[in-house]
């Protein structure tokens, strides 16, 4: 199973690029990347808008693999688009992939762990976690829905083919306040985080900015 995060965006609603924002000791993209790594997935693909500047130089000091979905073209669905083609084109192509925004770094391994056994175990072609009431991340999917990732027509992006079927759908329910975190905001960032500073990016500098039009909030649940 490969692991994806979604880092092409710009950025807007926080007002600094999120993926090089401090949580707690690591930036968000470096925080996301080990607990993916941590919980199995081989490899971790972190999606960024330029092949180079600071995103990708974290990335590489993270030991993820960079793939590059240029300004962040298309959104989130078309960065989760091309991971699914830069996977889909290795020797060994993963069954399945667990994808997320780079905007919850506080999810656990282990609760991703236990997300990826209870897909092995329950033959769903989706697994999601649920906290409360609230859908989260990251989103299991089997490689065999590709075509309908990569399909058009999916007017809220890849929450589209998520919901198109709640029959091939599972939802595990988890103590993990992590997986529903949303920290697209500077208000929901501090909340998180209470007693920070408003958010500035870690050190290193700016990762760089897309450069599209502000779109509606894409989350795969």
């Amino acid at each position: 199973m490969a692991g994806v995060v979604l880092a092409a965006g710009g950025s807007r609603r926080m007002g600094v690029p999120k993926p090089l924002l401090d949580a707690g000791g690591a930036t968000f993209v470096a925080r996301l990347t080990a607990s993916l790594a941590r919980a199995g997935c081989r490899p971790v693909v972190v999606v960024g808008p330029s092949e180079t500047g600071k995103l990708a130089d974290e990335v590489e000091r993270g030991r993820g693999e960079l793939v590059v979905n240029p300004g962040g073209k298309g959104g989130q669905i078309g960065s989760l688009c091309a991971a699914l083609d830069h996977l889909g084109a290795l020797a060994d192509p993963p069954v399945a992939v667990a994808f997320t925004p780079v905007d919850n770094p506080f999810v656990a391994p282990e609760t991703i762990s236990a997300l990826l056994e209870a897909w092995r175990l329950s033959h769903a072609a989706i697994a999601l976690p649920r906290y409360g009431d609230r859908r989260g991340h990251p989103v299991v999917a089997d490689m065999g829905l590709k075509a309908e990732f990569q399909g058009g027509g999916l007017p809220r992006g890849a929450r589209t083919v998520v919901r198109r079927d709640p029959g091939r759908v599972l939802e595990l329910r988890v103590d993990d306040p992590g997986v529903a975190d949303d920290l697209d905001t500077p208000g929901r960032y501090r909340a998180r985080l209470p007693g920070t500073s408003p958010p500035t990016a870690a050190p290193g500098g700016l990762a760089n900015r897309a450069t599209q039009p502000v779109r509606p909030r894409e989350t795969p649940a």
